[in-house]
């Protein structure tokens, strides 16, 4: 007879689990259930906006992996959960992955950095926040004594505060790895409390780019200071209802309400169609839903990258306010680890959102190939479409 199991405390337990959420056996699944493990603050919508439909029947050959596949074989190549393909407003393609439907809510990863950008902008444009010139602490006082003191917003915004924060790092825990154990994992802490983590000014304001999630989580706490709201509360009164969202959306938090507060850098979730909503809304200058929810001068000064060379070695890449651009094109893109995509394409009039479930946050290939799969999407686009064919 085997011994009892001693069951472990509820939030040990939640602990552990949270720590296996990324597993590549499980990923494609616990990918659309973040609320089953974390706390999180939702965002209800209002009246949905109608999405139009001019269906197409892609059959694309995507060079992937070093050798050619076919539509199907390069989205499951690609560890696709979910994929919506947009043209000028409407949804040429949709599909699904692994059990997922369209009331499925994909977790973003850091697809949330572009939506808090967006949040950043629509307070800018509302007078709460004063200018992207003003320093962090007159929004967060109790950063004044610490590396990011003077640092400006849009030095934040575009990932040069300067500080020795790491978001990976070679045979070591991360400053990442180590503000989501305390905070995100047991909810100890707040994981926007920068004590404790070691953080030092390592290079002047805005001379080095340092992508950090906890830059971007400050930025969501910036919003909360100057509104006198929660992000979700924020989020749901200024962008979610106004842009015409279809369906609830949440944040996931770092504690209980009222403690807890929203993870700004990372973990919004949503549906496939809403995220694709929210590019579309960035492709038309900010307008969506028949008005207009965040300026056009925000949108362009956002996702125009303004940097002499590519922020990324071997890649074509540079990043503006919280969204990556693509060097050469007038593409920009808010991008999540495990092949979240949200790309914006205003040459060819598309968005395409990828949600994916990568075996790894990151990986060159795999980078690669989704990148070679949205080229092939476009470029199929470009074909006449045969009579009687969707």
């Amino acid at each position: 007879m085997r011994p009892p199991v001693q069951a472990a405390p509820a939030e040990a337990a939640l602990a552990i689990a949270r720590s296996h959420v990324e597993d590549a056996a499980v990923n494609a699944v616990t990918f659309r259930a973040m609320d089953a493990f974390y706390p999180v603050e939702h965002v209800r919508h209002g009246r949905p906006s109608r999405l139009g439909q001019r269906l197409h029947r892609l059959a694309p050959e995507v060079a992937i992996g070093g050798d050619t596949a076919s539509f199907d074989e390069a989205l499951r190549g690609t560890f696709t959960n979910a994929l919506l393909v947009m043209q000028d407003g409407a949804i040429v393609a949709e599909r699904y992955f692994n059990g997922a439907d369209s009331s499925s809510r994909f977790n973003s990863w850091s697809v949330a950095k572009s939506i808090t950008s967006v949040l950043i902008g629509i307070a800018v444009d509302r007078g709460m926040i004063g200018s992207v010139t003003d320093p962090v602490e007159r929004y967060l006082p109790e950063l004044a004594q610490s590396a990011y003191a003077g640092v400006t917003i849009e030095q934040m915004l575009m990932m040069r505060d300067g500080t020795s924060y790491t978001e990976q790092a070679d045979g070591e825990a991360s400053t990442l790895q180590r503000a989501a154990v305390r905070s995100v994992y047991r909810n100890e802490t707040r994981f926007t409390d920068v004590r404790g983590l070691g953080i030092e000014r390592l290079n002047p304001p805005g001379a080095v780019f340092n992508y950090s999630t906890l830059t971007s989580s400050l930025l969501g706490r910036v919003v909360e200071s100057a509104s006198g709201m929660t992000l979700a509360a924020f989020t749901e009164r200024y962008l979610w209802k106004p842009a015409g969202m279809e369906a609830p959306a949440f944040w996931v938090l770092d504690g209980t309400l009222p403690e807890g507060r929203a993870f700004g850098g990372s973990s919004f979730n949503a549906t496939l169609r809403d995220y694709g909503r929210f590019g579309q809304m960035m492709l038309d200058g900010g307008r969506a839903n028949g008005r207009q929810v965040v300026s056009r001068a925000w949108v362009e000064k956002s996702t125009r990258y303004t940097g002499p060379e590519a922020v990324i070695k071997g890649a074509p890449r540079g990043y503006q306010y919280q969204w990556w651009t693509m060097l050469g094109t007038d593409r920009f893109e808010a991008i999540g680890v495990h092949g979240q995509f949200v790309s914006i394409d205003p040459a060819s009039r598309t968005v395409i959102v990828k949600l994916s479930h990568w075996p790894e946050r990151g990986g060159a290939q795999y980078n690669r190939d989704t990148l070679a799969l949205l080229d092939a999407i476009r470029d199929d686009l470009k074909k006449p479409v045969e009579s009687g064919t969707p």
